[in-house]
């Protein structure tokens, strides 16, 4: 599953005085923006059909939903957001415990993935799915969201290059 990510390089003019936490704040509310999209995509209550967006039972899906900005060390600047399901230090997420089923639902499970006795599969007719692979809401939401995030950023970016100012 390929993950699109957006990335800027540039050289820091010794005359420029660079805002790192205006930039910090950027991702942050980058973060904020895609974690709500994704969570309303998955917020339709009912059953969800093959191909759709997951429906919303108890919510956990939704819940689990977050975003973490790592903090800057000595390797790397901290500039990124992460958005995702069960994303570990991630900001407004409770986590899913037990068996991860977004897995499972971007997959997909056959039926009788785990007998090897070949006559009980499908024997009811149908489809081999047991759960057929439901949408990758978090693609659709990073796919819908990408203008307004490549405007976003580049917009923090010049804001926060600054001119040094003089001595006098």
């Amino acid at each position: 599953m390929a993950t699109p990510f957006f990335h800027v390089d540039f050289q820091q003019p010794n005359e420029m005085r660079f805002n790192r936490a205006r930039v910090r704040r950027a991702f942050i509310r980058i973060g904020q923006k895609h974690m709500r999209d994704a969570r309303r995509l998955v917020m339709r209550r009912g059953r969800s059909e093959p191909g759709e967006n997951p429906g919303f039972q108890s919510g956990r899906l939704a819940k689990s939903i977050g975003f973490m900005v790592p903090k800057a060390s000595k390797r790397r600047p901290g500039f990124m957001t992460r958005i995702a399901p069960n994303q570990r230090n991630g900001q407004g997420n409770r986590m899913i415990t037990g068996d991860f089923y977004p897995a499972f639902l971007f997959y997909g499970v056959r039926r009788g993935a785990r007998r090897q006795r070949r006559h009980y599969r499908g024997a009811s007719g149908g489809s081999g799915w047991r759960l057929a692979p439901r949408s990758n809401f978090m693609i659709e939401t990073l796919n819908k969201n990408s203008g307004w995030t490549r405007y976003f950023l580049s917009r923090e970016l010049r804001m926060s290059l600054k001119p040094e100012k003089r001595q006098k």
